[in-house]
């Protein structure tokens, strides 16, 4: 039996996105299934997804949109995207999604709502949280941080006093990948 492939291609702005991503590989790779991981700034030029038995997307979202990576990355690829064999699955990251109130929302309009645009349909999907990293080597930008202090914790009620916050629920994450193989092996 030939091992199954899986590419994982995803956009983040800081680094949370990312970090699912490789976790997603690792569960992958511990369960003999390899994964291509692939940061869709570095590339994104795939004429076809022959060479995969699956396909994970992941966009960080920051005021309601994905990564202009992804978003490109989908509108290029939406006809290969259509004709995928294997399963095809879709996660994104946002602070908002740690929030119980919130986290239905942000599954359902950032990704089977925003497919919809693209003319995609997906089954398997799911949202987690994200960074808050205030840490001098942090990848948010100066402004983005004072905004975020200024506004964050009135607005949206995350915890942003602290220098770092990992709103990710690693649980999840690995329930989402054991998921999506689950698909992968059928």
């Amino acid at each position: 039996m030939t091992e199954k492939k899986v590419l994982i291609a995803y956009g983040t702005r800081y680094g949370a996105t990312e970090g699912v991503a490789i976790k997603i590989a690792e569960i992958f790779r511990d369960n003999n299934v390899l994964a291509d991981v692939v940061n869709l700034k570095e590339k994104s030029d795939f004429d076809n997804f022959d060479d995969y038995d699956g396909l994970i997307i992941g966009s960080s979202i920051k005021i309601g949109q994905w990564t202009r990576d992804v978003k490109n990355f989908v509108r290029n690829m939406r006809l290969e995207i259509q004709k995928l064999t294997g399963p095809f699955g879709f996660y994104v990251c946002s602070g908002y999604a740690s929030l119980d109130e919130q986290y239905a929302k942000v599954k359902e309009e950032y990704i089977p709502d925003k497919l919809t645009e693209f003319d995609i349909s997906i089954n398997y999907y799911d949202a987690f949280g994200g960074l808050i990293d205030f840490s001098e080597s942090s990848k948010m930008g100066w402004l983005e941080k004072k905004i975020m202090k200024l506004a964050g914790s009135q607005a949206t009620g995350l915890p942003v006093e602290e220098e770092y916050t990992d709103l990710r629920d690693w649980d999840k994450i690995e329930k989402f990948a054991l998921g999506y193989l689950e698909l992968i092996k059928v």
